[in-house]
């Protein structure tokens, strides 16, 4: 996050699989939350998955 910081960064987001409890868990934990964001991807291998945007902010910005 140090990296992050310095970038000029407020927040970082990232997508994860709506599905996945484990993951969903282990970022809520880590101080990120659900923005409400959804979107389906395509992944070329199977039916579209369901992904969630999750945010954290920023330490020390």
């Amino acid at each position: 996050m140090d990296r992050v910081r310095d970038a000029g960064y407020d927040d970082v987001h990232l997508w994860t699989l709506r599905d996945s409890a484990q993951t969903h868990r282990f970022y809520t934990k880590n101080g990120s939350a659900e923005t409400g964001r959804t979107h389906d991807h395509d992944f070329d291998d199977g039916p579209p998955l369901s992904l969630i945007e999750l945010e954290r902010a920023v330490p020390g910005r």
